[in-house]
């Protein structure tokens, strides 16, 4: 909570009168409590039944910068960072960072990738909602972890960046303050597979000021199936709602 309520802190501080009549700024910050499925390392090891790694509460962010100029895309920055560590059992032998961990064996894991997105992205209408869509560059960087008593530690890396096609759709509502939306990033190629889903409602508090703040509830789906980026293969889900407290400058 304290990190939310200073990253809070520090988006307001964006507000910079010059570019109001310009740049329009929409920031946003919250939790995302998502659970996890599938598999991790090409043995095919379950992350919830062997592994451990069950659910995780996340803070993710993202601010929109928007510009009057129309041959310039639009910048989004977003980032959510997946930590999460357990323990488990082993049905399987498990070959991993030149260390088998034997079948039957008390493992510990721990499982840490860092998302970080610069989108750009032109905005297609704007008319009662949004329709946007762009590309986005996205930075995955982590490590998988397993250690054993027996056996000892192993650890395989992941740094790289993967291109996305990003699209976000909105509807408000008149005069109400509510709108309803979606939000996806994807990417298929190769045998591996990206996909970023948000569906999402929100309200916008009628606030006299420089600032609009508001309240966004919805849902989140990740799947990443990585078969040649990094050092590690995986195929998990993790899926959930989250909340997010919205800015507008």
């Amino acid at each position: 909570m304290k990190k939310i309520l200073l990253a809070t802190a520090l988006l307001g501080s964006l507000s910079v009168p010059a570019f109001a009549d310009n740049v329009g700024i929409y920031a946003g910050i919250g939790q995302w409590q998502n659970n996890f499925s599938g598999n991790l390392l090409s043995e095919q090891v379950s992350v919830k039944d062997e592994l451990g790694l069950k659910s995780a509460d996340l803070t993710q962010w993202y601010v929109n910068i928007e510009h009057p100029v129309p041959v310039l895309p639009n910048l989004r920055l977003a980032y959510s960072n997946i930590s999460e560590s357990g323990n488990g059992q082993l049905t399987q032998n498990v070959d991993f960072d030149g260390n088998t961990y034997p079948a039957g064996t008390q493992i510990g894991s721990d499982l840490q990738i860092k998302m970080t997105d610069a989108t750009f992205y032109y905005e297609l209408w704007d008319t009662g909602g949004d329709l946007d869509l762009g590309l986005t560059a996205r930075r995955m960087n982590g490590h998988a972890r397993l250690s054993n008593d027996l056996v000892g530690s192993g650890e395989e890396k992941v740094d790289q960046w993967v291109p996305l096609v990003y699209v976000n759709a909105r509807i408000d509502l008149p005069m109400t303050g509510f709108y309803a939306g979606a939000q996806g990033n994807g990417i298929t190629y190769s045998g591996n597979r990206l996909t970023d889903f948000s569906a999402f409602v929100g309200y916008d508090f009628d606030i006299t000021g420089p600032v609009d703040v508001g309240v966004q509830l919805g849902y989140r789906a990740l799947e990443l199936k990585l078969k040649d980026i990094g050092d590690f293969d995986a195929d998990v889900k993790l899926d959930g709602a989250f909340a997010n407290v919205t800015m507008h400058f």
